[in-house]
């Protein structure tokens, strides 16, 4: 009897007497036993095609069983006509890096196929029972405060940027994760986007950084299992500036959320000639938006911004590329429309295809999100039948929730087709699969989507992270394969954790540096640490009713930065600057105008709240902080700082009218804001 490390449990093969795998057994044969074929003798090309079309176990058995036949259970044919046969299943899920099988090493190939029916199998038999494991795989140690940013290249190749700009690539093949197999130091700027282009001379990588440099590397990178020599040297074979937050890439275009050195500029470059076209916003569309992502397909650009979702036509920007785009050349969108209720998309990412467990037409996009825990799919539909894109009518057929994290939502990441997602969430590093969950069509305004049956996580494995109540994760510092089941979390001690669905048989052994009785950095990318919050000590001297300076109305003062001295410094984090990118997703300047004072004069032991109006862009909003939340309000187009003064001296402060009851864009930054702020600035709140 043999054993088979295949499915989601071991598989005991036995050899009954007429079994297919004993037709392939090797040994003597009595001369007198005629009834046993000999399929050795096959032709090699029927032997090929009878492999592919066994069960994958079996093939493992017949190389165990025979070893005339092992280098045909390990060639290229049968693992590529295997893999042809599988990854049209809309239960399994392939990469598009490991696409068209036939470039793909049979290794590789082999080494796919078994986690994709793996990983299908797990998702079809889940019965709602997590796997919760108390270590993980294996583990790469950087230095304190360091990781920054991370990417998964081909299941394999870890990308890391420290807080140094170094960029370093790993190798998770790699017997030992001891030092990084190539590196990078002329970094200028934090990583904020990065696009892939697989080709036959091997993988494009496309880099943008917060200061607007773009960077382009060709490394040798071989594929998961690939055994042959490489150099994968990080060394720049383009690079050029004006651009920030690559989102997308079809052929010689490049998408960016950002050109310039203006962070609303979207725009689409051609990289050969560099001429751009920016991408305008829309009339009557609040225009102080960022771009959260850009999707290409087929004729149309997908483009998500935070209150609407546009259209444009691939052959307008054709047409004006042709012509010779610059910075004054505009293509406006064919169709835009609102999200439904007062939904607000959080870290959204267009899926590469369209899953197949969604029920829609062809030309289907789906944007993925996290709506406060709830992993979710906005899909975007035409409802007509037309060659012409304008003649479609696109609208958003629904938003579907298709898991939920575990607890407080630090990070995510989503698989390129949207199969699977990881998240940091609690103290726990989550694999999830989508599936979708009956929910109201149209929810009422403010009221959100409310699930009519219970809740479904659909969390198929949960990693503990070690000393949690210490070590912190860093916002942008998570990735995921999909297809291979590897989930990746960087830590603000320099731990990055590596999570592998699909565990080897003797995991890498690790050793954990201790580490000091402190809470690292939240974000190295704002370096300023406030020494105190409002709630905490707002103002350390003595007042009494009479003491506010600045008082511009009853109650109301100026002097944010006397009594809130690193409230509107741009480094600060928690600062306004930070509060406005991170929260509310509109670029500075930023700054606050004045604050209601009643915060100093809380009974002792009482939380205050802090009531503020700021400037962000020459729009005002109106903010309402407490230990525990914050709520964000926009006044009225037009209105400005010196209306808000006239109509608090006139005690009527809610004349200015408003226009957005929330405004938060990021719930993810408040968890590891308020995570970090209980642990190293008032533990007992």
């Amino acid at each position: 009897m043999s054993r088979l490390w295949y499915s989601t449990r071991t598989i005991d093969i036995a050899a009954p007497q007429h079994s297919a795998i004993d037709f392939f057994r090797d040994g003597p044969t009595r001369p007198t036993d005629t009834s046993r074929p000999t399929f050795t003798k096959l032709p090699l090309e029927v032997i090929v095609q009878i492999l592919i079309h066994v069960n994958i176990g079996d093939i493992f058995s017949i190389r165990q069983a025979c070893k005339h036949l092992l280098a045909q259970t390990k060639s290229h044919k049968v693992w590529a006509g295997v893999a042809a046969r599988l990854k049209d299943n809309k239960d399994l899920v392939w990469p598009s890096w490991a696409l068209p099988v036939a470039a793909i090493p049979a290794s590789t190939l082999e080494d796919l196929v078994v986690r994709a029916t793996r990983l299908s199998s797990l998702v079809n038999s889940h019965d709602w029972q997590i796997d919760t494991r108390e270590a993980f795989e294996a583990v790469i140690q950087r230095p304190w405060d360091s990781p920054i940013w991370l990417y998964l290249i081909r299941g394999r190749w870890l990308l890391v940027q420290s807080s140094d700009y170094l960029l370093e690539l790993w190798d998770l093949d790699a017997a030992e994760y001891t030092q990084p197999a190539a590196t990078y130091v002329g970094l200028e700027g934090f990583v904020n986007g990065v696009v892939l282009a697989e080709g036959t001379n091997g993988v494009e990588i496309t880099l943008s950084t917060t200061l607007f440099n773009t960077y382009k590397f060709a490394p040798d990178l071989p594929y998961r299992k690939e055994v042959r020599n490489f150099q994968p040297a990080l060394t720049p074979i383009d690079s050029f500036h004006g651009y920030s937050s690559v989102k997308a890439r079809k052929g010689r275009l490049l998408a960016f959320a950002e050109s310039n050195g203006d962070p609303l500029r979207a725009c689409i470059m051609d990289e050969s000639t560099r001429c751009n076209v920016e991408l305008s916003f829309r009339s009557q569309v609040f225009e102080c938006q960022r771009t959260l992502d850009i999707c290409m397909r087929d004729d149309i650009f997908f483009v998500a911004r935070h209150r609407n979702m546009e259209l444009y036509l691939y052959n307008d920007l054709r047409r004006a590329l042709e012509m010779g785009g610059t910075t004054d050349r505009a293509v406006s969108p064919f169709q835009s429309f609102s999200y439904p209720g007062d939904l607000l998309p959080y870290n959204p990412q267009f899926h590469s295809t369209t899953p197949a467990y969604f029920d829609v037409p062809d030309g289907s996009v789906a944007l993925a999100h996290f709506y406060d825990d709830d992993w979710q799919a906005i899909v975007v539909s035409p409802q007509l039948r037309s060659p012409n894109p304008k003649h479609r009518d696109y609208k958003i057929e629904n938003v579907h929730a298709i898991g939920s994290a575990m607890g407080p939502l630090y990070a995510m990441g989503t698989g390129e087709n949207g199969y699977r997602c990881t998240a940091l969430c609690g103290s726990r590093l989550t694999l999830h699969y989508g599936k979708p969950r009956d929910f109201e069509p149209s929810p009422a305004p403010g009221a959100g989507f409310q699930e009519l049956g219970p809740d479904r996580s659909h969390t198929l494995v949960s990693w503990e992270l070690p000393d949690f109540k210490i070590d912190l994760p860093r916002p942008d510092c998570i990735a995921i394969d999909e297809a291979v089941g590897i989930c990746v979390a960087g830590m603000g001690s320099g731990r990055i954790w590596i999570g592998d669905a699909i565990p080897r048989e003797e995991p890498k052994k690790f050793d954990l540096v201790p580490l000091p009785g402190k809470t690292p950095h939240p974000d190295p990318r704002w370096p300023l640490l406030p020494p105190s919050y409002f709630w905490d000590t707002f103002y350390p001297g003595v007042l009494s009713q009479s003491d506010p300076i600045d008082e511009v109305a009853p109650g109301w003062s100026t002097a944010v930065d006397h009594y809130w001295p690193w409230r509107n410094n741009p480094k600060a984090y928690g600062g306004l600057l930070w509060f406005v990118e991170h929260f509310m997703g509109i670029p500075g300047p930023a700054r606050s105008c004045h604050f209601c004072t009643k915060a100093f004069f809380k009974p002792s032991g009482t939380l205050p709240n802090l009531t503020e109006y700021v400037d962000v862009n020459g729009r005002i909003f109106r903010i309402t902080t407490n230990a525990e939340w914050v709520t964000v309000q926009r006044l009225i187009d037009g209105t400005t700082i010196e209306d808000v003064i006239t109509r608090l001296k006139d005690s009527r402060p809610r004349l200015p009218i408003i226009h957005d009851e929330d405004w938060m864009a990021d719930y993810m930054a408040i968890h590891q804001h308020m995570t970090w702020y209980r642990r190293s600035r008032h533990p007992k709140s």
